[in-house]
């Protein structure tokens, strides 16, 4: 990929001029995120898809996110997306995510060519995007993506410790209701908003969207089965991080309630700070070892044919907002037993097409997974009517098509009031 010199103007790319005057002038658009690709997460995989998506509609799009090891401090990628990463260390207990360390003065300057600036994540990174957007008085977007209050409750050993997480959980919220328009992907995130802080439009839905094309049934390359050696067994599969909140450990006692006579394979992709625990009882635990495999991160080239290759995806969490990873499966038409929580709850009643279970009921999971490993004639019907649901519900271009529609409000709006 060509590198940008640290110290030159961004790359022309073509007759767009800023401000995007008319509803069909190209904009341009700076991302602030502290998750991005290399990293394997939701968030990460939802900026990386929507950036690609905006350029191809002919937007310009550049990421401001942390430099993660081996990577340019800039660079413009073949599929037109701009990235400036700043430095930045491993983050504390949590090595697969960086925290930014600056220098922000170059994000302050650098955000004066762009029409609108869209905060994903409430770190360093998104915080120095709303500093930047306010001081050159641009428009700001802001998505909750991320249920922080669920995902950090609990944390803390001290009571300065918890007071920090709730402190920080809490922030990640009044973030996005800082920014004249905030959206989360599902109505149960946009209410954890609540009503708009004075002067901002009122909040909104913009539903994630993935690429149906790429992930699809039929998937054949690579060969997960043959990779797995497990040609003649169903896969169940759960890909996410390795946490609490995500339900790695419910799903393996889920797992471990499946008699192993039921000859499946349980595939198990991720990373966190939970892996040592994972895979010490995929090793030895006798309920897992005959059926657990762990595979770490899967590559994204690689995912499509994990998820069209498995008779079901399980998804125990307790603080989605959405799932990137159950939108990808159900695109795959692939059976899914999906926490009756949060975001994918909302998504399971209204799609009807996934199977709801509490993820806190060890019981009612693995009955769930084990009637669609018996059931392959049902899990192929449930798995048809979720990829039916994602290309009319959550397809990539429309939630494209929504995301420019919100820049243009608020952009229009700054003109009239300034």
């Amino acid at each position: 990929m060509p590198a940008v010199p640290e110290g030159a103007p961004p790359p022309s790319r073509g007759p767009a001029s800023r401000g995007g005057g008319t509803d069909d002038a190209a904009l341009r658009i700076a991302f602030f995120t502290d998750t991005f690709a290399p990293t394997h997460d939701g968030v990460a995989r939802v900026t990386d898809t929507l950036a690609r998506s905006l350029v191809r509609a002919g937007h310009h799009v550049t990421v401001f996110t942390v430099r993660t090891p081996g990577s340019r401090a800039r660079e413009l990628r073949p599929d037109g997306v701009e990235v400036r990463r700043h430095l930045s260390i491993a983050a504390p207990g949590y090595a697969q995510y960086r925290v930014a360390l600056g220098p922000w003065a170059r994000v302050v300057f650098g955000v004066r060519q762009f029409d609108v600036v869209h905060i994903h994540t409430p770190g360093f990174v998104g915080l120095a995007g709303w500093l930047a957007a306010r001081a050159a008085r641009l428009p700001t977007v802001g998505t909750y993506h991320t249920n922080l209050p669920d995902l950090l409750r609990g944390e803390g050993r001290s009571r300065t410790g918890r007071a920090f997480f709730r402190s920080w959980a809490r922030f990640s919220i009044d973030l996005c209701r800082w920014c004249d328009l905030s959206t989360a992907p599902t109505a149960t995130a946009v209410k954890a908003l609540g009503a708009p802080t004075p002067g901002r439009l009122e909040p909104r839905v913009i539903a994630n969207g993935v690429d149906a094309e790429t992930f699809r049934p039929g998937v054949a390359t690579p060969d997960w089965r043959l990779r797995l050696e497990s040609e003649a067994r169903p896969v169940v599969t759960f890909v996410g991080r390795w946490t609490r909140d995500k339900g790695i450990l419910r799903f393996l006692d889920a797992i471990a309630r499946i008699p192993v006579d039921r000859r499946f394979t349980a595939v198990i992709a991720g990373e966190g700070p939970l892996g040592a625990e994972v895979e010490r009882r995929c090793r030895f635990d006798p309920a897992l070892s005959a059926t657990a495999r762990c595979v770490g991160p899967v590559a994204e080239p690689e995912k499509p044919a994990l998820f069209a290759q498995s008779r079901v995806f399980v998804l125990p969490s307790l603080s989605d907002t959405s799932s990137v990873a159950l939108l990808e499966a159900m695109a795959c038409g692939t059976a899914c037993v999906v926490t009756e929580r949060g975001g994918p709850g909302e998504i399971g009643r209204r799609s009807g097409a996934v199977l709801l279970v509490d993820p806190e009921d060890p019981r009612a999971m693995a009955a769930g997974i084990e009637g669609l490993l018996c059931d392959e004639l049902a899990a192929r019907a449930l798995g048809a009517s979720a990829r039916e649901w994602v290309t009319t519900h959550a397809a990539l271009g429309r939630m494209t098509d929504e995301f420019v529609e919100a820049y243009r409000t608020v952009l229009h709006r700054s003109r009239r009031t300034t």
